[in-house]
């Protein structure tokens, strides 16, 4: 691109008026930037390819054990690939180029990702230590198989998946998108779209074929590795080195002041910069923050004022629903499936308190590179303003010289990083849900490799989608689309937070989705009554609660999946604990879940509330909206309190992991009720492993090998009770 901007950059020898040393003169010119930049994002793709290759040897021997399946969607990975898988998978392109994106136009509203990230681990503190002993337990392999086990019914099983695919589909499109988009702002549009989504597409399926589940778990943590240095670097050497940090960017009349014109000769051309005597003349006209025909650059309270007011009722009202809506974020397929692949309950404990410190490392670069283009839009060539923040400030460093191209090239890479490991994530999860599908309705003792092969096709099929999709939209459809994503995704909500923990009933939980369903399609034909106070997607998913509640509170008599009262045979082999009087189609209930839970233990519930309460409580609701707001540390107060609340978060759910110790827990043994009807035997796990039953089986591949033991008597000198016909043919 042409010269981007007028001389702003902190340190610069040039008086005010005149050029900086141009690219050239240091005999660094842009097409030479761009030959690095190509070379760098070549060797990042060959290492990936080196990394899929590797996964391919980790994939071949599990299918030398037979395990088909299980090699190519399962897997057993250790706290440190865990950590770094679901980091990529989290943080997705939306981090690298939307959070910018936002903190250039919203400003300090965008705080709020950082609590986004905090809200997302609180639900994975809530259901994943359950669903992940469920997976080892009862050999789940689908993200939706806990469905199944918990409800038994096939249209809950559908529905489920459904709101499961659809969101990945529209996951996938939307990340194909912001890699079209950053890619043509690299090459100035001289690749077209469909190439590079093509592109991408061929990418993302060969190294699904090389290595399954390893190849973008192993893949995944080289992204990590990308996107950390990226955001450690960016905002120290990078932006406050050449533009400042935000206290000193930040303030009226700061050093980095300076005045351009605020039309320029040309759209390729950067504003010319206002002469001395211009400055000196004093203000003019009605412009009162700058002179005749110049505005301020380079101080942000200067450029974009509101940023320094207090938020507005619509943007408190967007914080408060953007939080919340984070608590569905980890019933996303692709994440469900981080659960399942954790090698123990203590690499599950520590990934989650990683995933805790997370925000405040990858969310705080974006946040300040957006302010730090907003700051310095005016002083921008018009055709760099139209690039997104990330992209515009990234063309604003390269212009200073090599070390700063470099890093530069280090921020595409995490880019491309980030928006591929969840795009080839969100495609394997979606994958698995739809051999779920077909082993339901189709064929339920179809061989392993078929239902490989069928996944293969699945993700082919929906990349094809996906560019068709990607196509026929462009980047500022994203946001409306992303709405109806997250409203299919909330659907799942009533079935996982209720199904785990209380007795909801099938019919409930099937009437609940069907309405919120029907609810967000109404509404986004037809539009949302209560948009003044409630997104459309929150209005649905309340509908879906309501619905739920009160079909749980009619009177109804326990059925199986086929509609009539359960035979003999059927209600031996269901798990119906009477105290509850558990009321589900499948044969899993609440009681047998908490019995699971026995030996590990789980992250305190009162510890996980309080990190709710902090985050909420961190929503700039206790002023009078517009109100100017003193600035502390470049920082509007609300944004230092709220700040203050999510570390507050933070912390609580540090103490709430840390209290978390399965390593102790297992050594305890699970005691059963002694009741005539219990006759499974109760199966004692040491260490990270949960107890079980005899008529499960611990996951294949898993590391929690169960050791069964017999019932203990009520005294020494008792002998235990016989185990009964059922549990010795099993």
């Amino acid at each position: 691109l042409p010269s981007a901007s007028a001389s702003f950059v902190r340190g610069s020898s040039a008086p005010l008026g005149e050029p900086e040393m141009t690219d050239a003169s240091n005999g660094y010119d842009s097409t030479s930037r761009n030959v690095v930049l190509y070379m760098l994002v070549f060797a990042y793709l060959l290492s990936l390819v080196g990394v899929s290759v590797l996964a391919r040897r980790r994939k071949a021997k599990a299918q030398a054990a037979g395990h088909e399946l299980q090699a190519h969607f399962g897997g057993s990975f250790n706290a440190p690939l865990l950590i770094l898988t679901t980091f990529s998978t989290v943080y997705s392109g939306f981090t690298v180029t939307g959070i910018p994106a936002e903190a250039s136009k919203r400003g300090f509203v965008s705080l709020r990702w950082v609590g986004a990230t905090v809200m997302i681990v609180a639900s994975m503190m809530v259901l994943y230590p359950r669903l992940r002993r469920l997976a080892v337990e009862r050999r789940y392999s689908s993200p939706i198989d806990f469905v199944a086990d918990r409800f038994g019914t096939m249209r809950l099983r559908l529905l489920s998946a459904l709101c499961g695919f659809c969101p990945m589909l529209i996951y996938v499109t939307a990340q194909m998108l912001s890699f079209a988009a950053m890619v043509q702002g690299i090459t100035s549009d001289s690749v077209p779209r469909w190439a590079i989504i093509l592109l991408l597409c061929i990418v993302l399926l060969v190294f699904e074929k090389l290595g399954g589940m390893n190849s973008v778990v192993l893949t995944d943590a080289v992204q990590s590795v990308v996107m950390l240095i990226s955001f450690i670097l960016v905002p120290f050497v990078a932006l406050g080195a050449a533009f400042g940090f935000l206290p000193e960017m930040a303030p009226v009349g700061c050093s980095s002041l300076t005045y351009v014109r605020d039309v320029a000769a040309a759209p390729d051309e950067a504003p010319a910069t206002c002469s001395n005597e211009e400055v000196a003349a004093g203000p003019s006209g009605a412009n009162s923050t700058g002179f005749a025909g110049c505005v301020p650059a380079g101080c942000l309270a200067m450029v974009r004022p509101a940023f320094y007011e207090y938020p507005t009722s619509k943007d408190q009202a967007d914080i408060f629903f953007f939080l919340l809506n984070m608590l569905a974020a980890p019933l996303q397929p692709h994440m469900v499936q981080r659960a399942y692949v954790a090698s123990s309950d203590q690499a599950l404990r520590l990934m989650m308190g990683a995933m805790l410190l997370a925000p405040f490392i990858a969310q705080t670069p974006g946040i300040l590179i957006g302010l730090t283009e907003a700051a310095y839009a005016p002083a921008l060539s018009e055709e760099v303003r139209q690039l997104t923040a990330f992209s515009a400030v990234s063309e604003m460093l390269s212009e200073q010289g090599v070390m700063q191209y470099l890093l530069v090239s280090v921020m595409t890479c995490a880019t491309m990083a980030a928006i591929m490991s969840t795009a080839d994530s969100a495609i394997m999860g979606a994958s698995s849900l739809a051999i779920d599908v077909y082993r339901s309705t189709a064929d339920g003792s179809a061989p392993e490799r078929l239902l490989v092969k069928i996944g293969g096709l699945v993700s082919v099929g929906m990349c094809i989608a996906a560019f068709g999709l990607a196509m026929m939209l462009s980047v500022s459809q994203l946001g409306s689309i992303i709405v109806f994503q997250n409203g299919m995704l909330m659907q799942l909500l009533p079935v996982f937070g209720l199904g785990l923990y209380f007795g909801i009933k099938e019919l409930a939980a099937t009437c609940g989705i069907a309405s919120g369903l029907l609810a967000l399609l109404v509404m986004v034909i037809v539009g949302n009554p209560l948009d003044q106070y409630m997104p459309l997607v929150n209005v649905s998913v309340f509908a879906n609660f309501v619905v739920v509640a009160i079909v749980q509170l009619l009177p109804t008599t326990a059925s199986s999946p086929s509609g009539q009262p359960p035979t003999t045979e059927v209600a031996s082999e269901t798990v119906v604990e009477a105290d509850e009087q558990f009321q589900g189609f499948g044969d899993l209930a609440p009681t047998k879940i908490r019995e699971y839970m026995v030996a590990v233990g789980e992250p305190s519930k009162p510890l996980i509330a309080l990190l709710i309460m902090f985050v909420l409580a961190g929503i700039p609701w206790y002023r009078t909206p517009g109100t100017p707001e003193p600035m502390i540390w470049g920082i509007p107060r609300w944004g230092i309190v709220q700040l203050c609340l999510f570390i507050a978060a933070c912390l609580a759910g540090l103490v709430a992991v840390v209290c978390w110790a399965p390593e102790a827990g297992g050594s305890k043994k699970a005691v059963a009720a002694d009741t005539s009807s219990s006759n499974a035997e109760v199966v004692v796990a040491a260490s990270d492993q949960a107890p079980a039953t005899l008529l499960s089986a611990p996951a294949s591949g898993q590391k929690d090998d169960v050791e069964v033991a017999k019932h203990p008597g009520q005294h020494s000198d008792v002998d235990p009770p016989q185990c009964s016909d059922q549990a010795v043919v099993l």
